[in-house]
Protein backbone atom coordinates (compact mmCIF):
# COMPACT_ATOMS: atom_id res chain seq x y z
CA UNK A 1 0.00 0.00 0.00
CA UNK A 2 1.39 3.38 -1.00
CA UNK A 3 1.84 5.61 2.07
CA UNK A 4 2.21 9.38 1.92
CA UNK A 5 4.20 10.14 5.08
CA UNK A 6 3.85 13.85 5.93
CA UNK A 7 6.55 15.56 8.00
CA UNK A 8 6.14 18.45 10.39
CA UNK A 9 6.32 19.45 14.02
CA UNK A 10 3.27 18.38 16.05
CA UNK A 11 2.56 21.35 18.32
CA UNK A 12 0.08 24.19 17.77
CA UNK A 13 3.04 26.58 18.05
CA UNK A 14 4.49 25.13 14.82
CA UNK A 15 1.19 24.53 12.98
CA UNK A 16 1.71 27.11 10.20
CA UNK A 17 5.52 27.02 10.04
CA UNK A 18 7.16 26.59 6.65
CA UNK A 19 8.79 23.47 8.11
CA UNK A 20 5.30 21.94 8.33
CA UNK A 21 4.56 22.12 4.59
CA UNK A 22 4.43 18.31 4.33
CA UNK A 23 2.08 17.99 7.29
CA UNK A 24 -0.10 20.83 6.00
CA UNK A 25 -0.41 19.09 2.62
CA UNK A 26 -1.30 15.82 4.33
CA UNK A 27 -4.01 17.48 6.43
CA UNK A 28 -5.35 19.21 3.31
CA UNK A 29 -5.58 15.87 1.45
CA UNK A 30 -7.21 14.10 4.41
CA UNK A 31 -9.89 16.82 4.46
CA UNK A 32 -10.42 16.85 0.68
CA UNK A 33 -10.64 13.07 0.47
CA UNK A 34 -12.86 12.98 3.60
CA UNK A 35 -10.63 10.38 5.25
CA UNK A 36 -10.75 9.31 8.87
CA UNK A 37 -7.62 9.17 11.03
CA UNK A 38 -6.54 6.59 13.58
CA UNK A 39 -3.91 7.52 16.16
CA UNK A 40 -0.73 5.49 16.54
CA UNK A 41 2.34 6.19 18.68
CA UNK A 42 4.25 8.45 16.24
CA UNK A 43 1.62 9.34 13.65
CA UNK A 44 -2.04 9.43 12.66
CA UNK A 45 -2.97 7.12 9.81
CA UNK A 46 -5.87 7.54 7.40
CA UNK A 47 -8.15 4.83 6.18
CA UNK A 48 -7.14 3.55 2.75
CA UNK A 49 -8.35 5.00 -0.55
CA UNK A 50 -7.81 4.13 -4.20
CA UNK A 51 -5.90 6.13 -6.81
CA UNK A 52 -6.10 4.52 -10.25
CA UNK A 53 -6.54 1.15 -8.61
CA UNK A 54 -3.55 1.64 -6.28
CA UNK A 55 -4.39 1.34 -2.58
CA UNK A 56 -3.06 4.38 -0.66
CA UNK A 57 -3.06 5.88 2.81
CA UNK A 58 -1.83 9.09 4.44
CA UNK A 59 0.28 9.19 7.61
CA UNK A 60 0.56 12.49 9.50
CA UNK A 61 3.71 12.58 11.62
CA UNK A 62 3.27 13.34 15.30
CA UNK A 63 7.00 13.26 15.98
CA UNK A 64 9.15 16.36 16.05
CA UNK A 65 10.99 16.84 12.78
CA UNK A 66 14.32 15.69 14.27
CA UNK A 67 12.68 12.36 15.23
CA UNK A 68 10.79 11.66 11.99
CA UNK A 69 12.55 8.33 11.49
CA UNK A 70 10.70 6.86 14.48
CA UNK A 71 7.38 7.14 12.66
CA UNK A 72 8.73 5.43 9.55
CA UNK A 73 9.98 2.56 11.73
CA UNK A 74 6.58 2.37 13.44
CA UNK A 75 4.86 2.01 10.06
CA UNK A 76 7.19 -0.87 9.22
CA UNK A 77 7.04 -2.50 12.67
CA UNK A 78 3.22 -2.39 12.71
CA UNK A 79 3.21 -3.82 9.14
CA UNK A 80 1.19 -0.83 7.93
CA UNK A 81 3.47 -0.13 4.97
CA UNK A 82 6.55 -1.48 3.24
CA UNK A 83 9.51 0.89 3.14
CA UNK A 84 9.62 0.87 -0.66
CA UNK A 85 5.99 2.05 -0.77
CA UNK A 86 6.50 5.20 1.31
CA UNK A 87 6.70 8.70 -0.15
CA UNK A 88 7.89 11.30 2.38
CA UNK A 89 6.29 14.75 1.94
CA UNK A 90 8.39 17.61 3.32
CA UNK A 91 9.47 21.25 2.98
CA UNK A 92 12.36 22.07 0.64
CA UNK A 93 14.43 25.26 0.91
CA UNK A 94 16.06 24.77 -2.48
CA UNK A 95 12.76 25.01 -4.37
CA UNK A 96 10.77 28.18 -4.81
CA UNK A 97 7.44 28.43 -3.01
CA UNK A 98 4.85 26.67 -5.13
CA UNK A 99 7.23 24.18 -6.76
CA UNK A 100 7.19 20.45 -6.12
CA UNK A 101 9.53 17.68 -7.22
CA UNK A 102 9.53 13.95 -6.69
CA UNK A 103 12.85 12.26 -6.17
CA UNK A 104 14.08 8.82 -5.23
CA UNK A 105 17.06 8.33 -2.95
CA UNK A 106 19.90 10.80 -2.54
CA UNK A 107 21.07 12.84 0.41
CA UNK A 108 19.11 14.93 2.85
CA UNK A 109 20.56 18.39 2.06
CA UNK A 110 20.73 19.20 5.77
CA UNK A 111 17.01 18.56 6.37
CA UNK A 112 16.69 17.25 9.94
CA UNK A 113 13.58 15.17 9.24
CA UNK A 114 15.24 13.40 6.32
CA UNK A 115 18.42 12.97 8.33
CA UNK A 116 16.41 11.18 11.03
CA UNK A 117 14.66 8.96 8.48
CA UNK A 118 17.90 8.14 6.68
CA UNK A 119 19.55 7.20 9.99
CA UNK A 120 16.82 4.58 10.48
CA UNK A 121 16.30 3.21 6.94
CA UNK A 122 19.05 4.60 4.71
CA UNK A 123 18.62 7.04 1.81
CA UNK A 124 16.67 4.86 -0.63
CA UNK A 125 13.11 6.14 -0.29
CA UNK A 126 10.75 8.38 -2.25
CA UNK A 127 10.47 12.10 -1.48
CA UNK A 128 7.95 14.73 -2.51
CA UNK A 129 9.75 18.04 -2.04
CA UNK A 130 7.46 21.04 -1.41
CA UNK A 131 9.20 24.33 -2.13
CA UNK A 132 9.22 26.94 0.62
CA UNK A 133 11.94 29.14 -0.88
CA UNK A 134 15.28 30.11 0.60
CA UNK A 135 15.71 33.36 2.58
CA UNK A 136 18.91 34.05 0.61
CA UNK A 137 21.28 34.04 3.56
CA UNK A 138 22.37 30.91 5.45
CA UNK A 139 22.12 32.67 8.82
CA UNK A 140 18.39 33.27 8.25
CA UNK A 141 17.47 29.67 7.35
CA UNK A 142 16.37 28.51 10.82
CA UNK A 143 14.19 31.58 11.40
CA UNK A 144 12.72 31.21 7.88
CA UNK A 145 11.93 27.50 8.24
CA UNK A 146 10.43 27.89 11.71
CA UNK A 147 8.57 31.06 10.69
CA UNK A 148 4.94 31.02 9.64
CA UNK A 149 3.78 31.36 6.05
CA UNK A 150 2.59 34.93 5.49
CA UNK A 151 -0.86 35.58 3.99
CA UNK A 152 0.34 35.64 0.37
CA UNK A 153 2.49 32.53 0.83
CA UNK A 154 -0.46 30.71 2.44
CA UNK A 155 -2.67 31.57 -0.56
CA UNK A 156 0.00 30.28 -2.94
CA UNK A 157 0.41 27.12 -0.86
CA UNK A 158 -3.35 26.41 -0.91
CA UNK A 159 -3.37 26.83 -4.70
CA UNK A 160 -0.47 24.36 -4.93
CA UNK A 161 -2.32 21.92 -2.66
CA UNK A 162 -5.42 22.19 -4.89
CA UNK A 163 -3.31 21.38 -7.97
CA UNK A 164 -1.75 18.42 -6.17
CA UNK A 165 -5.20 17.19 -5.10
CA UNK A 166 -6.54 17.45 -8.65
CA UNK A 167 -3.54 15.50 -9.98
CA UNK A 168 -2.99 12.95 -7.20
CA UNK A 169 -2.73 9.88 -9.39
CA UNK A 170 -0.33 11.55 -11.87
CA UNK A 171 1.89 12.83 -9.06
CA UNK A 172 1.96 9.79 -6.80
CA UNK A 173 0.75 6.62 -8.48
CA UNK A 174 1.98 7.07 -12.05
CA UNK A 175 5.35 8.53 -11.02
CA UNK A 176 5.86 5.96 -8.29
CA UNK A 177 4.97 2.96 -10.42
CA UNK A 178 6.86 4.08 -13.52
CA UNK A 179 10.04 4.63 -11.52
CA UNK A 180 9.70 1.17 -10.03
CA UNK A 181 9.57 -0.23 -13.56
CA UNK A 182 5.96 -1.43 -13.20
Amino acid sequence: MLTLYCLGNPTVKHKNNRHNAGLLLGEFLVDKLELKLKKFKNFKLSNSFLLDGQKCQIALSESYMNESGNGILSLKTNKLSKLDEIIVLYDELDLDLGEIKIKFAGGNAGHNGLRSISSKIGDNYWKLRIGIGHPGVKDKVTKHVLGNFNTEEKKQLILLFEVIYLNLSQIFVSKHLSNLGI
